[in-house]
């Protein structure tokens, strides 16, 4: 695990190096997944992923210069399009109710009421790290969430003439389902939510709300029918895609992905 992480911050920090960076609150999908409990034991989960940010372009018709204008700033085009990769995991979590079994459980459900707190960091190209305390509550299939993360960066502009620190908060609030078919070991979501969007550069600071909506696939380790249900060392692995729904008023939009691993 550790040379994958090692791999990753390098890779990452090869290809976004100066220009603009998004700030997002991260995803409380793997969390809710480590709440439900749905293969006992697992606590941890490491994310990996990218975001990719753009707006709904207007031109010029005069210069045709192409320029992204918001409800409080106007700017160009390319200084909103933007990449980041980052790399998430949570370093503390309370869940309830208790498991009682962490090696196995004849729950192959998980808990019709699962919830936990969590607190995550994270670490985002090229200069960038942050912290983000999360909640979420399951109510049997359905799962609602709230994290803020906090961002603490070091910002250079596009030809890396000038650099910055910054500070940036954005908040995550939203929910989800899930249905699991516990004798395969798979499961399939839906989530939705509000998040706040930065776009952080030296030179200016660009804030909004975004609606977005995404897609979840996980496999998980409780395999029932397999006899695999009462093994040490249960897991789970977890795809998910986000996209950020721009509006006439609020033009910024997003899509992003995430690999998570749940031990």
């Amino acid at each position: 695990m550790r040379k994958i992480i090692i791999l990753f911050l390098f890779f990452a920090s090869t290809i976004a190096w100066g220009g603009a960076d998004n700030i997002l609150a991260p995803s409380f999908v793997p969390q809710a997944i480590i709440a439900k409990q749905i293969a006992p034991g697992p606590t941890r989960a490491y994310t990996f992923g990218g975001i990719f940010s753009d707006c709904d372009i207007k031109t010029n018709s005069k210069s045709n210069i192409k320029y992204c204008e918001t409800p409080k700033s106007l700017i160009l085009k390319d200084e909103v399009s933007g990449t980041n990769y980052r790399f998430d995991v949570n370093v503390l979590s309370f869940l309830w109710p208790k498991t009682e079994n962490k090696e196995g459980a004849e729950n192959w459900n998980g808990h019709l009421f699962g919830g936990g707190l969590f607190l995550n960091v994270h670490y985002s190209t090229f200069l960038e790290a942050g912290i983000s305390p999360m909640f979420t509550q399951w109510i049997g299939p359905f799962y609602i969430g709230a994290t803020y993360a906090l961002t603490f960066g070091h910002y250079f502009d596009e030809n890396k003439d000038f650099s910055a620190n910054k500070i940036a908060g954005s908040l995550n609030l939203g929910g989800g389902v899930m249905g699991f078919m516990s004798n395969h070991g798979l499961g399939f979501g839906l989530h939705s939510g509000i998040r706040q969007m930065q776009i952080l550069n030296v030179d200016y600071n660009v804030k909004d709300w975004i609606f977005y909506y995404g897609l979840d696939f996980l496999t998980y380790s409780n395999l029932p029918l397999l006899d695999e249900s009462n093994s040490k060392g249960h897991f789970g692995f977890l795809t998910s895609i986000d996209i950020g729904v721009h509006t006439e008023k609020h033009p910024l939009m997003y899509w992003a992905f995430s690999l998570s691993l749940i031990i």
